[in-house]
């Protein structure tokens, strides 16, 4: 009888530690994600929502149901060419939400920065990036639901597109390096992400098609110690519709589902994306 009064209990704390550290739902590949624009400025925005009921345990199976995770927000991207160099900076403004607990926080985000070079190859477009998220969201170790994670992360990836009429191919590889979060000691495990989108040309400068992506990640640690069998899981399979028949403006609308997960959440993610050239 003790042990199931404290299993919830057990689960529900758990659930309140890797929500006082749930990044911010980071975006997708897009189309396009490693296409060389003309030089100078443009100005991207996103906005998004993500809607969670369960999270899972180690296995993969429910850990908490009802959970009432609702995440919505927009992010200023402020994009840079020059040359091969490409410079990004977003900035999100987003608010969280967690029935369950009866919680919530809305603010700035954590800001990401990142550089990439766009490789001199003639197959496809390449653009390795480097990228520092910066712990700028508020963040109170006390507090079940925060808008910031309070620990650095630093971001390596690589971009891939290539254009055979009429399919388009798209894909990201990154290694996300998560760094301690010195208010409570805590480091998420470090995570490898690989994400894939097909397209389809349905008309001159519209498409649409499917897209996969996977999360693996380490197991994360209190206080220098690892937490057997923390580490995360997720594959999420949607796609995207793309529209440029307007001049200087490019728009993407994508949804995902969490079909297979593991100490994470399992939910839906809608996010939409707006390139204005200058």
């Amino acid at each position: 009888m003790l042990m199931r009064k404290i299993t919830p209990l057990t689960v529900l704390l758990a659930c309140l530690i890797c929500l006082a550290f749930y990044p911010a739902t980071g975006h997708a590949v897009n189309l396009g994600g490693a296409y060389k624009s003309k030089p100078g400025y443009a100005l991207k925005l996103y906005s998004l929502y993500y809607d969670a009921d369960i999270r899972t345990d180690k296995d993969g199976h429910p850990a908490v149901k009802d959970l009432g995770l609702k995440k919505q927000g927009v992010s200023l991207g402020n994009a840079y060419q020059l040359g091969d160099l490409q410079l990004n900076a977003i900035i999100p403004v987003s608010k969280i939400e967690v029935g369950k607990l009866h919680d919530s926080d809305a603010g700035l985000g954590d800001i990401l920065l990142s550089a990439g070079w766009f490789l001199p190859v003639q197959w496809a477009n390449v653009l390795p990036t480097v990228a520092v998220k910066l712990p700028t969201g508020s963040y109170h170790k006390n507090h079940p639901v925060n808008n910031g994670d309070g620990q650095t992360d630093l971001v390596m990836g690589v971009y891939l597109f290539k254009l055979i009429q009429p399919f388009s191919f798209d894909a990201l590889v990154k290694y996300n390096v998560r760094f301690r979060n010195p208010d409570s000691g805590f480091t998420p495990g470090n995570e490898f992400s690989a994400e894939g989108l097909v397209t389809l040309r349905l008309l001159e400068g519209v498409r649409i098609g499917p897209a996969l992506n996977f999360t693996v990640g380490a197991d994360n640690k209190k206080g220098g110690n690892a937490l057997a069998d923390s580490g995360l899981m997720r594959l999420s399979a949607g796609g995207e519709v793309y529209y440029a028949r307007l001049k200087n403006v490019k728009i993407s609308l994508a949804a995902y589902q969490d079909v297979l997960t593991r100490n994470t959440f399992e939910g839906v993610l809608v996010f939409t994306r707006m390139i204005f050239a200058f």
